[in-house]
């Protein structure tokens, strides 16, 4: 079954990719590597509202769009029990379990 997204789903799409800065051709290759099946035309003409793909081969473009938002995304914020080289008081200190041969 083909599928064109409209409105808001194809307005999210667009707005992905342009955050995504990637071009056609890049989208394309990385697109393909994940098992697309159509050429960089029919995504551009797919994209552009003029050409219906499978909900698969969509679902590519968007999982290829989403892998390169993930590579730019700014680092997260850590949370407390990321931070194990540090002590319940925030300073530095020996990791958890590290322990000494005298603990031993």
């Amino acid at each position: 079954m083909n599928y064109l997204p409209d409105g808001e789903h194809r307005r999210q799409l667009i707005a992905a990719l342009r955050a995504s800065r990637l071009g056609v051709e890049e989208l394309w290759l990385r697109y393909f590597a994940l098992g697309g099946e159509v050429g960089r035309m029919e995504i551009e003409a797919y994209l552009n509202g003029l050409l219906p793909l499978s909900r698969l081969q969509h679902d590519l473009i968007a999982h290829a769009i989403n892998e390169r938002l993930d590579e730019i995304a700014p680092p997260r914020a850590p949370y407390a029990a990321d931070l194990s080289d540090r002590d319940d008081d925030g300073d530095p200190g020996e990791s958890r379990g590290a322990g000494t041969d005298s603990d031993r």
